[in-house]
């Protein structure tokens, strides 16, 4: 029978007759032998109200009547919400610029302290290289715990580069003109 076996995955709903996901998967020969585990990743839409069961179908792209169903119970399922809620901005003392612990990067601000939001963010920002979106309204200083980042890579890795990305060309400009003289 070859070295390898087809076989197609299909998610359906039945309740509202709607395909949800197919794909193709090849079942090698080895892999069946040694009994692994074959393990499929992909994402289906939910939506209100939540159906009782998807169908998955299993079939066999060579062999007539190959095939397996099983349902996917959302019984007991618990969705999260629509809207996830934001972190509340926590009641923290203004953090100080000493914080940097670098003359050369407290003298690129005219203030002694970070703001709330900034002050929130700081250690994700300036101590760790995880990812990170911050949320904020206009004017709440998102742009100077982007530079938190900036100033981590010019520390750790001097010589690497650093992308941003806005909305608007303009602001772009704006960024690389401030940046360039006061990081220079």
């Amino acid at each position: 029978h070859g070295g390898a076996q087809p076989f197609w995955i299909f998610v359906e709903d039945n309740e509202s007759q709607t395909l949800h996901h197919h794909e193709t998967f090849l079942l090698t020969k080895k892999s069946a032998q040694m009994k692994e585990i074959q393990q499929v990743n992909f994402t289906i839409p939910l939506s209100e109200p939540v159906p009782s069961q998807y169908m998955i179908r299993v079939i066999s792209e060579k062999f007539y009547g190959a095939e397996e169903t099983v349902p996917l119970s959302f019984q007991h399922l618990i969705l999260p919400l629509t809207h996830p809620p934001y972190t509340e901005l926590l009641p923290l003392h203004p953090l100080p610029t000493t914080a940097l612990n670098s003359h050369e990067f407290m003298k690129l601000y005219r203030f002694s302290h970070f703001n709330p939001v900034q002050t929130q963010v700081f250690h994700h920002m300036y101590h760790t290289d995880l990812n990170a979106l911050v949320g904020a309204p206009t004017g709440s200083g998102k742009t100077i715990t982007a530079e938190l980042a900036l100033l981590r890579v010019f520390a750790l890795y001097p010589g690497q580069k650093v992308i941003y990305i806005a909305p608007l060309k303009a602001l772009v400009k704006e960024r690389l003109e401030d940046w360039g003289r006061r990081f220079e």
